[in-house]
């Protein structure tokens, strides 16, 4: 093989959620692959998932819940399948193996017939053990034996369901003559075993067998005969085939039958042919796939490379597979003679947290006679530690998108036409018309003949494609968010799907035309560089729940709209496209068998250190890959492992890190999972030991560094080895996150021919900055550290007042001053502080955000905490009685006034209202009318007073007056305030309690209109509407009239953008003069301490307000059906969304259980408020916990009372309830506009209120952000009493902190996690005492309102109704991009556009400001002019951005900021950008 001089090997460090490139250089130059500015940005940590069925209903959970909760119990055999585990084999005659296992079963059996009854299967050749079919008594006693290293449950596994070639380089012509498929011709020579479902269709062109040689010598393995399969199916191409099924049908309640699957080596359902033509399928020419070429040409990886089938998953509900028949198949692939091994199976990775389970043990054996292991990251994306085959010798596959698109087109009458996707080949569907319809009671009368679009969010129930077909619909037009799964769609029946942008804009034309009809075209296919390449949104992430210390998943590699070929089925027989990781792993195997071809003596760590080493962090046209799904984000090591793969560089990495079984030992024994028995029998060497000396997981030689729990400084070892030109030299090149220092030693790594391997050191330094994620400490090193300080270990454990696992690392010990000294002196503590009193505020945000009344100046004294200003809100009403409305201190109420407090129900002026509450009143007109069917409860009250807790909720945290002593049962002690405590609160009553708790529009409206006529001064809603969201025309019946008028009258209107989050496209209250908030967290939690058996104390988030529980701890794996053992146990059980937790905690409390722990991806931040101790902790935490369990005969817990902690160092991150940008109905217009705390927010409430404990409750929600903002506004508003309320917004959005208070960047919870944009949290997070002097205002007044509505297709009628002000819009309309928002949003860039702003000087009257820009990836700014002088003649100036964008592909949006600024002041705009060059 030709060498080059230019190599380059790069090596993947992730530690404290950052990920950083480091790449060794050789002989000082850089080749043009990974470059050191490529490496990857700060790391995301979380969730996502597939999504699954409609959860439960789960709201309002208490104490007496009515929860129908009758599960069906799942199938118990009476004898199940369990799996022995012995080690390596101790003879090399399998029989005398198999005779062994007869004999250990025999010992408890009794008999030789007994046990060989009870023997499903021998695993006899790559390793020993044996499944056998036994009683649970009979199978703990066999535990015992000495012999039985690994004692298993057999379980039931899922499958994780030509282009691809061309895309990674390696063309689809068997004429090529250069590159690494010529070089190993074709992979002639390899044997790839496929370990799948259903098996295989022999007779397939892709095996065909033309021009091959012998079957390789050492294929030892063969082909079975049996239901419609036999040995002549076979050829030099398919050279194996087997099935495996007794493991399976012994676990079933009804054996697999030939009535719904071949018993034989024969595929049923497609996959199996799937997956190996995919790894290694002979040339197919003209393949016929509606849309594509007739020349396409389809083939495998390593088209040349010889196949055997292991058929071991069935086509049994949805695909299944046993432990016990992979195993199986496994150890006869091993002795057959594989070279390579694909297994596209897997289990759940919430599930597998020991290394024992599933494939990894098999896989080692295998892995260890040189057979690398390929297989799927699962398909459980793009959720947080969602990643499964996490064992370091398996490669783990990541898919990716291709080049490729499926754009379906829709075209209206007036010619305007939207781009859709979908797999629809049918004919033309020539105009017809189209309807949107939520209700489907008459479905059949009005689908018929029509196309239908369906909203599949919200409240609407789902409409089906067959059901739409079957009541004679012709099309489904589905709005669904990006993240969201497809429906199946019936074969010729056009199921078009768009996201909420496009949709929302089709919703509007259909509301404004009488009878609107549409063409639908059926799809074109698009391919190049045109079409960008993302992480496929079902691909499963990192880091490993069970080891987060190794990266996972491994590599990427394109496993989204595969052309496969499809087995001959009554309905279909051509070839289509199929996705998931379950595609990508052959395309992985492919490539491992040509590099093994390529390099014989490599072993599968070299190969697999060879691909990661080598990946791509772009797509191959350089454009960098990002995540599929609802929001924009740069893919990175958790979503794709080294990269996407690039095999021609993998043939020639320069340096490998290399591993063997030695290495393997230390992963095992490094993470307590082996003892030095089980590693004698893993090696089948008993003089095998762990190491004497501790071993860290982070010296584990593989191709990265991820480092968990990094406290201060770590340093890390690593080796590599030369398979490049002998004498080389490298060097490092790092690329440093903020806040580390990374030191490599030596400098240079040397090699000659003495010297092919050479060890060098990373030191790792964590210079101070605040932790993002939730590290966590073993207690015993905390105790090692009191040691130092005391004489005894029991002194030491005596002292330790806490240990803080979960939350942060540390601890609390009782010490003199001296010892105290002497630990802040050691190299690994960080600080020492005393203990001391605080006085928390619970309503933390205040101080979190600044505002704090010790302060002796500040926006708070500046503004006499809004005393002169009146705050109404649009609510449920009040529960005057609250100690929030307490009016002592208060002077007159403002002179502006207008409004009264009306009497009522259980409401009497004189005795409720003071200088406090100024105004109640409460509207309910038209509810009967617009609410047939669902009247006002008979509890509520007609009357300004609320029932419903909500309204006393969000006017107390706006301004509540100072209330001392408030906690929620103990949670959340000290001071309760609002933003602008001495400000006076009117309060609309217009929601109302009912079967749907809402309101009206009617009612809505007319409390604006009194609000405006009462003098209120501020506005705060937090109301909103879902998907789909009313046209534009429709403002002049619903919440936007009245807030419109309001913000024309100078009152700011704030509204919460509602709890529909994290999908994009979900964000209300959307209208521009709106100051519409998302929510964070806040650095605030409540926890509960866990102490277990074994005297291990960890922290677990927790808002419990009972008493300590102490009881018996179990692992409860499906707690809707296995619930036997919950009545009076702690729980522990592991889940994925927000609903299953309540959903757990509905089935563990209706089984009478002491209380609940649940795992989950470890950025969440449980919100739930329970008596009953509910604890949450994460994936990593979980596992340890039931590590504990499964150790212990006896497992039990003590679990404390809640407790409050103030300054928790975790991220501050936008809450996944949060609704997302962009915005639905006005893209061009940045949606939310600013974020502010909106978790478990302390307020007042009913003291009989649902939740409320004393009159207070902790609220979560937009909601509780909500007024939070306004209060903020009522501050500024009392400074700036002139400025308008498009110059506060400005103000506030401004000078919005990017970061959270103390620095430390902002995340968002979702999936995929990542670093916050503007679509999460607008501007970023409110900062009042900034935006006291934000130096320039973008100020807007009616003219640029005028300007939007003209923009976005108001009509002339319209725009005058609605302003008052005679209009006539120009020709041709303005440009929406040019109203004067303080943001900048382009949705649809095609080559360059210019956009105009004009900004207000409010500070010095003499002030320059210049421009600094940083632009979005790929996106260049021009700012014209670069400097801006203001002085007493000249307030007001204008400037253009000029932008263009050098990508060339479509791109989702991508972010930068725009600065003025004076060298004090910073007024600071985000930048959006979506390149589109690819459009209708």
């Amino acid at each position: 093989m030709k060498k080059t001089p230019k190599m380059e090997s790069s090596l993947r460090l992730c530690f404290v959620a950052i990920a950083f490139g480091f790449v060794f250089i050789m002989n000082g130059k850089l080749s043009s692959g990974t470059t050191p500015h490529e490496a990857d940005p700060p790391q995301a940590s979380n969730l996502a998932f597939s999504p699954e069925a409609a959860p439960p209903d789960t709201s309002a959970m208490d104490d007496d819940s009515d929860i129908n909760y009758e599960p069906v119990p799942p199938f118990v055999p009476e004898f199940p399948v369990f799996i022995f585990y012995l080690g390596e084999r101790k003879h090399d005659d399998p029989n005398l193996v198999t005779q062994s296992h007869l004999e250990i079963l025999k010992s408890v059996l009794g008999s030789e017939e007994a046990a060989n009854k009870s023997m499903v299967y021998s695993y006899h050749h790559g390793f020993s053990g044996f499944a056998a079919k036994l009683k649970p008594a009979e199978a703990e006693k066999l535990k015992k034996h000495p012999e039985v290293i690994i004692l298993l449950e057999n379980r039931k596994l899922g499958l994780q369901t030509t282009r691809t070639w061309d895309y990674l380089g390696q063309f689809s012509t068997p004429t090529s003559s250069e590159g690494l498929l010529h070089e190993t011709n074709l992979g002639s020579g390899a044997i790839i075993g496929v370990i799948d479902s259903a098996g295989i269709w022999s007779e397939l062109g892709v095996f065909d067998d033309d021009g091959y040689g012998p079957i390789p010598k050492q294929w030892k393995g063969q082909c079975v005969s049996a239901d419609q399969f036999s040995p002549v199916d076979c050829n030099k191409k398919l050279i194996g085939a087997k099935y495996y099924i007794d493991g399976l049908n012994a676990d079933l309640e009804s054996s697999i039958n030939s009535t719904t699957e071949y018993l034989s080596p024969r595929d049923r359902n497609g996959h199996g042919t799937q997956v190996s033509s995919t790894v290694a399928g002979s040339f197919v020419s003209n393949v016929t796939l509606p849309g594509l070429s007739s020349v396409s040409i389809m083939r495998g990886g390593a088209p040349k490379a010889h196949i055997a089938m292991y058929k071991a998953c069935w086509d049994v509900e949805g695909g299944m597979c046993s432990v016990a028949d992979v195993w199986k198949a496994l150890d006869e692939a091993i002795h057959d003679g594989v070279d390579v091994l694909s297994v596209s199976i897997g289990g759940s990775a919430l599930k597998s947290l020991d290394v024992e389970i599933d494939i990894a043990i098999p896989a080692l054996h295998a892995v260890n006679k040189g057979i690398p292991v390929v297989s799927p990251a699962g398909n459980g994306g793009s959720r947080f530690s969602s990643v499964i085959n996490v064992s370091p010798w398996i490669l783990t596959v990541a898919a990716t998108t291709l080049d490729r698109s499926f754009p379906t087109l829709i075209t209206l009458e007036n010619n305007k036409t939207l781009l859709g996707q979908s797999l629809y080949t049918g004919p033309e569907i020539s105009f017809t018309d189209l309807i949107c319809t939520a209700d489907h009671s008459n479905i059949d009368q009005i689908t018929k003949g029509k196309v239908i679009m369906h909203f599949s969010m919200g409240p609407t129930p789902l409409m089906t494609p067959d059901v739409l077909q079957k009541n004679g619909g012709i099309g489904l037009i589905d709005v669904r968010s990006p993240s969201d799964s497809r429906v199946e769609c019936p074969a010729n029946f056009p199921c078009i799907y768009l996201d909420l942008e496009v949709g929302s804009e089709l919703y509007t034309y259909i509301q404004t035309t009488s009878s609107l009809k549409i063409k639908i075209s059926p799809y074109k296919t698009i391919i190049g560089e045109r079409v960008a390449s993302k992480v496929a949104k079902s691909s499963a992430r990192g880091p490993s729940s069970f080891s987060p210390a190794i990266l996972k998943p491994d590599i990427a590699a394109p496993g989204v709209t595969l052309l496969t070929p499809r087995i001959p089925t009554e309905e279909d027989t051509s070839e289509f496209a199929y996705s998931g990781t379950s595609m990508a792993t052959p395309v992985i195997a492919g490539i491992v068998a040509l590099l093994k071809i390529s390099h014989p003596n490599w072993s599968p760590a070299a190969i697999k250190s060879a691909l990661v080493t080598t990946a791509m962090k772009t797509d191959p046209y350089g454009e960098r890959l990002t995540v599929d799904g609802g929001n924009y984000k740069v893919a990175d090591a958790f979503d794709y492992g080294g990269g996407l793969v690039n095999l021609e560089k993998a043939t020639d990495p320069g340096l490998v890190y290399d591993m063997d079984i030695n290495d393997y030992i230390h992963y095992l024994c490094s993470q307590a999972l082996y003892t030095d028995k089980k590693v004698s029998a893993l090696t089948g060497n008993v003089t095998s030991k762990c190491p004497s000396s501790g071993l860290s997981i982070l010296d584990l030689n593989v191709p990265s560094i991820t480092i968990p729990d990094l406290k201060r400084n770590v340093t890390v070892t690593r080796s590599v080895t030369n398979v490049g030109p002998v004498k080389s030299v490298y060097k490092p090149v790092i690329e440093t996150p903020l806040g580390f220092k990374v030191v490599v030693s030596p400098k240079k790594l040397k090699f000659n021919k003495k010297r092919n391997k050479v060890a060098f050191k990373i030191y790792i330094v964590h210079l101070g900055v605040r932790r993002h994620d939730d590290p966590e400490l073993v207690s015993e090193s905390h105790q090692r550290m009191l040691e130092s300080v005391f004489e005894s270990e029991e002194a030491a454990r005596e002292s330790i007042v806490y240990n803080y696992h979960h939350g942060f690392s540390g601890f609390a010990a009782r010490l003199t001053d001296s010892q105290a000294k002497q630990l802040s002196e050691r190299p690994d503590v960080f600080s020492v502080a005393p203990n001391r009193k605080v006085q928390l505020q619970s309503t933390r945000v205040y101080d979190y955000l600044g505002l704090s009344p010790s302060f002796p100046s500040g926006i708070l004294h500046e503004s006499n905490m809004g005393s002169d200003l009146v705050i109404g809100f649009l609510d449920s009403g009040v529960w005057p009685e609250s100690p929030a409305y307490n009016d002592e201190g208060l002077g007159p109420i403002p002179k502006h006034w207008k409004g009264k407090c009306v009497a009522g129900e259980g409401f009497d002026p004189a005795k409720h209202c003071n200088k406090k509450l100024v105004g109640a009143k409460y509207f309910t007109d038209d509810w009967d009318e617009k609410n047939p069917g669902n009247p006002i409860t008979e509890d509520e009250f007609m009357s300004p007073r609320g029932l419903i807790g909500h309204g006393t909720m969000v006017s107390s945290i706006a301004a509540s007056s100072f209330v001392p002593n408030a906690s929620y049962g103990g949670l959340a002690p000290g001071l309760m305030r609002g933003g602008a405590p001495k400000a006076r609160i009117a309060m609309y009553k217009v929601v109302w309690d009912s079967v749907t708790m809402g309101s009206t529009t009617a009612n809505m409206v007319k409390a604006f209109d009194e609000a405006i006529n009462d003098g209120v001064d501020v506005l705060s809603i937090s109301l909103a509407s879902v998907a789909p969201f009313r046209p534009i025309d429709a403002i002049t019946e619903d919440l936007e009239l009245g807030s419109f008028h309001a913000v024309t009258k100078g009152i700011p209107v704030i509204a919460g953008g509602s709890n529909t989050g994290p999908d994009a496209y979900t964000v209300a209250n959307v209208a521009p003069w709106l100051l519409t908030v998302a929510a964070t967290n806040v650095d605030r939690t409540f926890y509960a301490d866990m102490t277990f058996g074994n005297n291990i104390t960890i922290m677990g988030q927790a808002q419990h307000t009972g008493k300590e529980v102490s009881a018996g701890l179990v692992y409860i794996e499906d707690y809707k059906n296995d619930i036997s053992s919950v009545p009076g146990k702690v729980v522990l059980t592991f889940v994925k969304e927000d609903w299953e937790m309540t959903s757990a905690l509905a089935a563990t409390t209706t089984n009478n259980a002491a209380g609940l722990i649940v795992a989950r991806s470890g950025d969440h931040q449980s919100d739930i408020v329970y008596s009953q101790p509910f604890i949450y902790v994460d994936y990593e935490v979980g596992a340890k916990i039931l590590r504990y369990i499964r150790s212990s005969s006896s497992p039990t817990v003590k679990i404390s009372t809640g407790k409050t902690l103030v300054g928790r160092p975790i991220a501050t991150q936008v809450c996944g309830f949060s609704s997302r940008g962009p915005n639905p109905i006005s893209p061009a217009i940045l949606k939310p506009d600013i974020a502010a705390p909106g978790v478990t927010i302390l307020g007042a409430t009913a003291e009989d209120s649902p939740g409320s404990f004393g009159g207070y409750f902790l609220g979560t929600g937009t909601s509780y952000a909500t007024p939070i903002v306004a209060g903020l506004v009522v501050l500024l508003k009392a400074l700036h009493p002139d400025w308008s309320p498009a110059a506060l917004k400005s103000a506030i959005m401004t000078t919005a902190w990017k970061t959270d208070p103390s620095g430390e960047p902002i995340f968002a919870e979702g999936e995929p996690r990542k670093l916050a944009d503007p679509f999460d949290y607008g501007a970023g997070l409110v900062n009042a005492e900034r935006a006291k002097d934000p130096g320039l205002v973008y100020d807007m007044n009616l003219d640029d309102y005028i300007h939007y509505f003209c923009a976005t297709g108001y009509n002339d009628t319209a725009i005058t109704l609605i302003t008052g002000k005679p209009t006539r819009c120009s020709s041709p309309l303005p440009s929406i991009l040019d109203l004067n928002y303080p943001a900048i949003t382009i949705p649809d860039l095609e080559e360059e556009v210019t956009v105009t702003r004009t900004v207000t000087n409010v500070g010095p009257v003499d002030s320059v400001y210049r421009a600094v820009v940083e632009p979005p990836r790929g996106v260049n700014i021009v700012v014209e002019p670069e400097t801006l002088v203001f002085c007493s003649n000249t307030k007001k100036l204008e400037f253009k951005v000029r932008v263009s964008s050098s990508h060339k592909s479509n791109t989702g949006f991508i972010f930068g900021i725009f600065t003025w600024t004076d060298g004090t002041r910073n007024v600071t705009i985000p930048l959006s950008v979506r390149t589109r060059v690819l459009n209708p």
